[in-house]
């Protein structure tokens, strides 16, 4: 209670101990709090200098009473607060005004397609659309990290940036795969970002990572395995209305993100047709893999288990029977 005054918790009860009693010594006081002689004589100092108690440290000390004590403690406080305040004050000022040179000088030289290639200059346009967004983001997170992120399995830098473009005001929608209940961290991570207003839903597979911005530009990742390589921005209105029909339709189709004390009931039939229809492509193991956002020999695992669950052989007589049982066209 008296830490605003600069006081910790071991002087505060070290003060309330003396205000018990008409007068006392430094070694009573400290013993009836367990405390050693040299962190009792450490507290007296501390409470004599901000003029909470009289006396000697090696003798007999006396409690001042609080509102005589705490007064100038309480005025010195209020100073400081009224301090920091108006530094703040010049502060966000001086980011409002750093913001707006950069967004002017941006702003005149908007090319209808730029690339940002590399890791830093990826995180660094995604911090850019956390920080100027107004209206809405709409995210699909691929498999892999985001653009930019160096730990592939840590999804905490993006989240704290999605969390934070919510708490500005910023409509947040954001897609991820169904497979992040693989990592509790992923999980954990996705509960922090709704518990700060981002709506998510999961969805089986996602192309790549795509982020829909105002509805004025679209940013996708520049190589769907490299997550490295870095972004590519582009503000025609045609890509930009072919990736909102895209996450839209996603959107639609997607389950909500499971609470945090229940889980969401899975369309395992959609599940089959989805990897089903992926054979059928010829698409690759590895392709499959990172569309599913696991490894390939998870992926390879889960052809295997439906095999078995067909009682089939091999893979082409997988996609004949799925197409007879109606799953697939």
């Amino acid at each position: 209670m008296l830490a605003g005054l600069g006081l910790g918790v071991v002087e505060s009860e070290f003060y309330r101990r003396f205000l018990a009693r008409t007068a006392s010594t430094v070694e009573c006081v400290g013993d009836s709090m367990g405390l050693s002689a040299q962190e009792a004589c450490l507290a007296a100092e501390r409470l004599v200098s901000l003029g909470l108690l009289a006396g000697s440290v090696e003798g007999e000390l006396r409690a001042v009473h609080p509102v005589l004590a705490c007064h100038p403690l309480l005025e010195r406080a209020e100073l400081n607060l009224a301090r920091q305040r108006k530094e703040l004050e010049l502060s966000r000022a001086a980011v409002d005004e750093l913001a707006a040179e950069i967004g002017a000088e941006r702003g005149s030289s908007l090319a209808e397609a730029e690339v940002h290639r590399g890791a830093a200059a990826a995180w660094s346009f995604l911090e850019r659309i956390a920080a100027t967004a107004s209206t809405s983001v709409r995210c699909m997170a691929a498999a892999g990290a985001a653009p930019g992120v160096g730990e592939t399995s840590d999804y905490t830098a993006i989240s704290e940036l999605a969390a934070f473009t919510a708490r500005r005001g910023t409509q947040v929608q954001l897609l991820l795969l169904e497979s992040i209940d693989i990592l509790p961290s992923l999980v954990d991570g996705a509960h922090a970002m709704a518990a700060a207003g981002v709506e998510i839903r999961t969805v089986p597979t996602l192309p790549v990572w795509v982020f829909i911005v105002d509805d004025a530009y679209v940013a996708t990742a520049l190589d769907a395995a490299d997550n490295q390589a870095g972004v590519i921005v582009v503000r025609t209105p045609g890509a930009v209305a072919a990736a909102a029909d895209l996450f839209t339709r996603h959107w639609r189709g997607a389950a909500p993100l499971a609470t945090s004390d229940q889980q969401t009931p899975r369309d395992l039939m959609q599940q089959h047709r989805d990897l089903i229809g992926m054979l059928a492509d010829e698409v690759k193991d590895e392709t499959i893999a990172r569309r599913l956002g696991v490894s390939t020999t998870t992926a390879r695992r889960r052809i295997k288990d439906l095999q078995r669950e067909f009682e089939v052989k091999n893979r082409t007589q997988l996609v004949v029977q799925a197409c007879r049982m109606g799953l697939l066209d």
